[in-house]
């Protein structure tokens, strides 16, 4: 391979590109960027610092697209498969097999989720110090090994114990995703990608469904739900290799950038309010947001929110039996579900980075699962019980990812966003406590105390996002008055590269 050098850059003003201001620098020389082969021949040249507009950008951003988010969805879709086939295994007879009384089935989905509230907050921090390689691919191992091995579970206590491994591995999928996102793409690129990966989730609640149908046709000598278990667990094991080869620690040593691309990866660094792979951990990026009253908003939100889609998640097949399907059948209508969602999904997230805001997406997602609820709590109609549940599904994963996706936004250095955003599924996450404790077994299949629970929680959850709008409103406001100030002062805007986006410079996303 050809080595290069590139002439780094001296900013001479260095405004946040997130404003809209111009930037202007210089190298030594001149304006001019050069790629040098070791013999001194001009391979490449460009005039401008990496922005959305460079003619380089579309292109390392294609071989993104093509290489690294497949690699995320494929992953997201297989952590998704593994955790909800409890649901579907459940409805294939696992309680009846296992013995299972009272709210012992509750119970194994509650621990699954005690395990993130743990393990989502290091997660997102472990991702930059480990490396996405081999945190990625060593997590899929496990989280398959452990799948797989649910198919021989013989009581309570065993399936209580796969359950908290399961969700030990599992719990960090989501947030390495979202951060390794964060450090591919700028902020203006990130939600379109982001929705490639939930609409691989949706897919793969769809698939879980079609595996559930075709298991349950295996005339062998194990029992369907085992069958389940062992069919998903292989299928995430067969794609180890696919991780460990197709992924690098550093985004600019993966294997399918040109030289010229790599050192442009490494100059848009520079250039990104979401990434600097100079980047130590520090205690005082944690301490920023803990102490940041946004980060808590957005969390108490999540929480709301995610009470509908843990619920709903397991408990939807036992849900649609109540509506005169059979049990076969009723994991088959869980396909069309999850596909409406996907779709709904895609288009929001394509719309929101569009037009550069999450909020109102965030609340017509509450609003769209609250209605949704409600018709399936108020009508004793099949067919109308049914039609909410195809409400609910417009808003289940919408509210959710912009969620995550607006407060990771909204968050400068990598620590303080790993922090927040780690806060953010800690307390959402330990939703998932709950649920399996509100949709209880004396309820089963209308489970009308869960289903009016998270009813509620949609609404407080909208109610907070508003309350997260005008909070940034507000601090947008006062940095363009300083911002204002200092042109009019003629004085330095001030800036310090450990306070992110608390700087004047940086402007929240709506």
């Amino acid at each position: 391979m050809t080595e290069v050098s590139l002439r780094r850059v001296v900013p001479v003003v260095s405004k946040d590109e997130s404003l809209g201001d111009d930037v202007v620098e210089e190298n030594i020389d001149g304006c001019k960027e050069s790629i040098r082969s070791p013999d001194g021949e001009e391979e490449a040249s460009y005039d401008e610092r990496p922005s959305l507009t460079h003619p380089m950008e579309s292109r390392v951003v294609k071989k993104m697209d093509l290489y690294l988010v497949p690699l995320m969805c494929m992953l997201y879709f297989l952590s998704n498969l593994d955790k909800s086939n409890i649901g579907n295994a459940e409805v294939a007879g696992l309680s009846e097999s296992l013995g299972l009384t009272g709210n012992q089935y509750g119970n194994c989905v509650t621990v699954f989720y005690a395990t993130y509230i743990f393990f989502d907050p290091i997660g997102a921090n472990l991702l930059k110090v480990i490396g996405p390689k081999y945190m990625m691919t060593g997590c899929l191992v496990c989280f398959g090994a452990i799948s797989l091995g649910t198919a021989w579970v013989s009581d309570y206590s065993h399936l209580l114990v796969v359950r908290i491994l399961l969700g030990a591995f599992e719990a960090t999928i989501y947030p390495s995703i979202n951060m390794y996102l964060s450090i591919c793409y700028r902020r203006e690129q990130y939600a379109i990608r982001f929705a490639w990966v939930f609409f691989a989730a949706c897919i793969s609640s769809s698939f879980g469904g079609l595996i559930s149908y075709g298991c349950s046709k295996i005339n062998g000598s194990m029992e369907a739900w085992q069958y389940i278990f062992i069919v998903e667990g292989a299928i995430s094991l067969g794609f180890v290799p696919l991780y460990f080869a197709g992924l690098s620690n550093k985004l600019e040593d993966s294997w399918f950038w040109t030289a010229e691309e790599s050192q442009y990866i490494v100059d848009r660094y520079d250039t990104m309010s979401t990434f600097n792979p100079a980047e130590k951990f520090e205690w005082s990026q944690v301490w920023l947001a803990v102490k940041d009253i946004k980060t808590w908003v957005s969390a108490v939100a999540l929480f709301g929110i995610d009470m509908t889609s843990f619920g709903l998640t397991v408990f939807m097949p036992i849900i649609i039996t109540s509506m005169g399907f059979s049990r076969v059948n009723a994991q088959l209508m869980t396909v069309p579900v999850y596909f409406l969602t996907a779709i709904t999904f895609f288009l929001c997230a394509y719309i929101s980075d569009r037009i550069q805001v999450r909020s109102p997406f965030i609340v017509g997602g509450c609003i769209a699962c609250a209605t949704g609820l409600a018709i399936v709590l108020g009508s004793d109609v099949n067919g109308v019980r049914l039609f909410g549940i195809f409400v609910l599904a417009l808003g289940i994963y919408v509210n959710a990812s912009m969620n995550c996706l607006w407060l990771s936004g909204n968050n400068g250095n990598y620590f303080k966003r790993a922090t927040a955003l780690g806060i953010n599924l800690f307390v959402g996450s330990s939703s998932g406590l709950v649920s399996g404790q509100i949709f209880v077994a004396e309820d089963k299949p209308r489970y009308t105390k869960g289903l009016a629970t998270s009813l509620g929680l949609q609404v407080f959850a909208a109610a907070l996002t508003v309350v997260q709008f005008y909070l940034y409103r507000r601090l947008n406001r006062q940095k363009a008055a300083l911002i204002k100030r200092c042109e009019e002062l003629d004085e330095p805007i001030p800036y310090d590269e450990h306070l992110s986006d608390m700087n004047p410079q940086f402007k929240y996303m709506y």
